[in-house]
């Protein structure tokens, strides 16, 4: 090839070549882009003589849920199980028994999903045809009343129907609000669950009675899932980020009846806890925060180690399995079966101890009276002289110490610090 020695000529060759890629990877990248409805609704009505009531969710044109004849109860409420594709203005779905979901129990023709369900129900041999006539739920909160938006998602691809693999869920890049078929907001985010997409909810994050919004971001090996929330603004009409604290929370859960956000949280394999905070003005503050700790038990002549970890109920942090003293002074294990505790290993030899808690109703919050801590002892060991741990045991209902000579592994030359 001869050489180019005008770089004029250079940049028009190169032109040639790049500028064609460049428009196919524009026109590629823009049609990378997907939009797509999400919506989940209860509906109730009749199919054929019989009441019921039906969850339903629809992903792009994919349809999931289940239904129960009434009076519905926690088991039958998620026995019928529905799924198929949205068909025009309607679906069809095959309805299976949770159970058996190799059969199909029926067939549902639906005509329109537009304020309701309408339709017919068909059996799986074509004999039996019942009509389908189901209206939105009343009992669908207040919230979802106070939100008149649809929603569509943004993503690099359409999601995949729900099947029995577990195939890779396209990337959200935004979600979308519509009212009357005009775009009101798009709120950016980066979302991509494992084996089915995440999509967002809706609720009460700052507990003033609007809609809020949350998508959960990835899923972690851990509980600790991370997730990114928008507040809804009723001056504005708008939503905006929620504040640094909560975005900062993983698998936040809500108490509106204490005005409370909590989350449960591992911090490694040995570790979890709980935290609790509260809403001051437009910020939210940590108020509590509690994690798990080891707490010694003699079991005969075996000496154990119980994982005592931590709870939340009625507005505040509790450990369920605890030694309590009663008024007479005499220690009890609360909820602690020693047939769950292991042989000591000492492993977390400075997250072991005892608290000692007066005993409380249920519903009421226990009050921490005093701890039991490890605390270290000149002795005699098989090395020589060291400082070992005395470490508390709840033993019978007293508190027995022993100082572990027998483990010279985990006495020191030193006096460590007494705190």
């Amino acid at each position: 090839m001869p050489s180019i020695r005008n770089p004029r000529a250079l940049l028009v060759i190169l032109a040639a070549f790049w500028l064609p890629a460049l428009h196919a990877s524009t026109t590629e990248t823009a049609a990378a882009s997907v939009e797509f409805p999400i919506w989940s609704h209860s509906f109730v009505g009749a199919l054929g003589s019989k009441q019921v009531e039906v969850s339903l969710s629809r992903v792009a044109d994919n349809l999931s849920g289940s239904y129960c004849y009434q009076p519905c109860s926690n088991q039958t409420r998620i026995q019928l199980v529905l799924e198929g594709q949205v068909q025009g203005a309607g679906a069809e779905l095959i309805e299976r028994d949770r159970k058996n979901k190799a059969a199909t129990t029926g067939i549902w023709q639906i005509e329109s999903l537009k304020d309701g369900i309408t339709g017919t129900w068909v059996s799986p041999d074509g004999k039996r045809r019942l009509p389908l006539a189901l209206r939105r739920a009343e009992s669908e909160d207040e919230l979802q009343a106070r939100f008149p938006y649809e929603i569509r998602l943004l993503a690099d691809a359409l999601p995949e129907p729900e099947g029995e693999g577990c195939p890779t869920p396209p990337l959200v890049s935004a979600i979308r609000l519509y009212k009357d078929a005009v775009l009101l907001q798009t709120l950016e985010t980066e979302s991509q669950g494992t084996c089915s997409i995440f999509t967002p909810v809706l609720f009460d994050a700052n507990f003033d009675g609007w809609p809020d919004l949350s998508i959960a971001q990835f899923l972690p090996a851990g509980p600790n899932i991370p997730h990114q929330t928008w507040l809804y603004d009723p001056e504005a009409g708008r939503f905006v980020d929620a504040p640094a604290t909560l975005q900062g929370i993983t698998s936040p859960d809500f108490d509106p009846e204490h005005q409370i956000v909590y989350s449960f949280w591992r911090a490694s394999c040995c570790e979890h806890g709980v935290s609790i905070y509260r809403w001051k003005g437009a910020e939210l503050h940590e108020v509590d925060t509690r994690s798990s700790y080891l707490l010694p038990v003699m079991d005969g002549d075996a000496r154990r180690l119980c994982y005592i970890t931590p709870g939340y109920a009625e507005g505040f942090i509790e450990y369920p399995g605890r030694v309590e003293q009663s008024a007479d002074g005499r220690l009890r294990l609360h909820q602690i079966d020693l047939k769950t505790c292991e042989i000591d290993d000492w492993a977390f030899l400075d997250r072991t101890y005892i608290d000692i808690w007066k005993p409380a109703k249920p519903g009421e919050k226990p009050v921490l009276l005093r701890s039991e801590n490890v605390v270290w002892k000149s002795t005699e060991t098989s090395a020589g002289q060291r400082y070992c741990p005395e470490v508390p045991y709840f033993d019978s209902g007293r508190i027995r110490r022993v100082i572990l000579s027998d483990k010279p592994d985990l006495c020191r030359e030193e006096s460590p610090t007494q705190e």
